[in-house]
C-alpha cells in the first residue's frame, strides 16, 4: 500500500510539474506569435486595370474642375478635393512638376498644388485645371508595376474647351497605395514635347508682356519699402531679356547720353540707377499698373514681334505717362519667350 501510494504522489507531482512548465511555455510564446502576427503588412498589388481607371478618373476631374469655374461655381473647393483624392500630400512627399512651371518648379506642398490648378498666391499661375479643358486622353508608353507601387510614362492630350487643338504633354507618373488600398499619386512630372522651333503663340506674347508689366511694378514696390529693389530688377532682367542667349537691342525711353543698353549692367542702370549719369531709374518711379495696346503681333515659328502703346500709371495717382513700343521675343533652350528688341519711345510732338 505504501509503495503505491509513493507512486500515486510521484504521478500526481509529475503530471502537475509538466502542466505546469506546458502553461509556462505557452505564456512565453504567446506573445511571440501575436507579434509575428501584428508585424506582417499584407501588400496589396496594383494592377494595370486600376493605373488606367485611375488615370482616366483623374483627366474626368480636371475637366470637371474646369466646368465648376465655367458655371460660376466653387472651383477651388473641386480642386481641393481632385488633389486629396489623386495625390499622396497626407501620406508622405509628394515630388510635383507641373508642366507650366518654372518660378516655382517643383510643388511638394497642398497648397502650391492648389496654386498651380487654379492660381494662387505664385504669380506664375494662370490656373491650369480652370482654362478649361473638354476632354483628357491618355497614351500611356508603357506601366511597370512591383507590388504596391506603380510607374507609367506616356503622352496626354488636352482638349481645349474652346474646340481648340489638342496640347500634347509628356508625363511620368508614379502610384501607390494608401492604407485604405486607395492609388495615391507620389509623383507628377509634366512637361511640354521638345521642340528647338516650337511656333510662339500670341496668348504667350499677351502673358509675358502682362507678366513684365507686372514686374516692373514689383521693382517699385520692393524700392518704396525699403526693399533690396537692385535684386529685384536684376530677376526681371534675368527673366525677360535674353542677355544670357545672345545680343540684346534695347533702347530705353529716357535715354539719350546712352541710347543703347546692350549690356545687363546698363539695362540694369536703366532699370533702378547706376553708373550711368542720367539714369534716375526708371522702374522705381515708382509704377501701379502697366496696360498694353498692342497694334499688332507678328509670329514667325519661335520668333515674333509686337509693337503699339502702353501706359504706365504712377503711384503718386497722377495721369498714365504713354510710350510707344516695339518688342522682338525668342524662345531660349528652355522653351521661355526672352526680349532680344526692346525699343520705346515717347509719342511725337511738336
Amino acid at each position: 500500500m505504501k509503495k503505491i501510494k509513493m507512486i500515486g504522489i510521484v504521478g500526481f507531482l509529475s503530471v502537475a510539474l509538466l502542466t505546469a512548465c506546458s502553461e509556462d511555455t505557452a505564456t512565453e510564446a504567446d506573445p511571440v506569435e501575436e507579434t509575428e502576427v501584428e508585424d506582417v503588412e499584407e501588400v496589396v498589388e496594383i494592377t494595370e486595370e486600376e493605373v488606367l481607371e485611375f488615370q482616366q478618373s483623374w483627366g474626368e476631374g480636371i475637366v470637371h474642375i474646369g466646368e465648376v469655374y465655367s458655371e460660376g461655381g466653387d472651383y477651388e473647393a473641386a480642386a481641393t478635393e481632385h488633389i486629396e483624392r489623386f495625390y499622396g500630400y497626407d501620406m508622405s512627399d509628394v515630388l510635383f512638376k507641373p508642366t507650366l512651371a518654372r518660378e516655382e518648379r517643383f510643388r511638394g506642398t497642398f497648397e502650391s498644388a492648389l496654386s498651380y490648378f487654379v492660381g494662387g498666391d505664385i504669380s506664375e499661375d494662370s490656373g491650369f485645371a480652370i482654362a478649361p479643358w473638354s476632354d483628357v486622353r491618355w497614351e500611356n508608353e508603357g506601366v511597370l508595376i512591383e507590388g504596391n507601387k506603380a510607374v507609367s510614362m506616356g503622352v496626354y492630350y488636352f482638349t481645349p474647351a474652346d474646340g481648340g487643338e489638342p496640347v500634347e504633354v509628356e508625363y511620368t507618373f508614379t502610384f501607390k497605395k494608401d492604407n485604405d488600398g486607395d492609388l495615391k499619386i507620389v509623383l507628377h512630372s509634366s512637361h511640354l514635347p521638345y521642340s528647338a522651333n516650337q511656333a510662339i503663340t500670341e496668348e504667350e506674347v499677351l502673358e509675358f508682356q502682362q507678366s513684365w508689366g507686372e514686374g516692373i511694378v514689383h521693382i517699385g514696390e520692393v524700392y518704396s519699402e525699403g526693399g533690396d529693389y537692385e535684386a529685384a530688377a536684376t530677376e526681371h532682367i534675368e527673366r525677360f531679356y535674353g542677355y544670357d542667349i545672345g545680343n540684346v537691342l534695347f533702347k530705353p525711353t529716357l535715354a539719350r547720353e546712352e541710347r543703347f543698353r546692350g549690356t545687363f549692367e546698363s539695362a540694369l542702370s536703366y532699370f533702378v540707377g547706376g553708373d550711368i549719369s542720367e539714369d534716375s531709374g526708371f522702374a522705381i518711379a515708382p509704377w501701379t499698373d502697366v496696360q498694353w495696346e498692342n497694334e499688332g503681333v507678328i509670329i514667325d515659328g519661335n520668333k515674333a514681334v509686337s509693337m503699339g502703346v502702353y501706359y504706365f500709371t504712377p503711384a503718386d495717382g497722377g495721369e498714365p505717362v504713354e510710350v510707344e513700343y516695339t518688342f522682338s521675343y525668342t524662345r531660349n533652350d528652355d522653351g521661355d519667350l526672352k526680349i532680344v528688341l526692346h525699343s520705346s519711345h515717347l509719342p511725337y510732338s511738336n
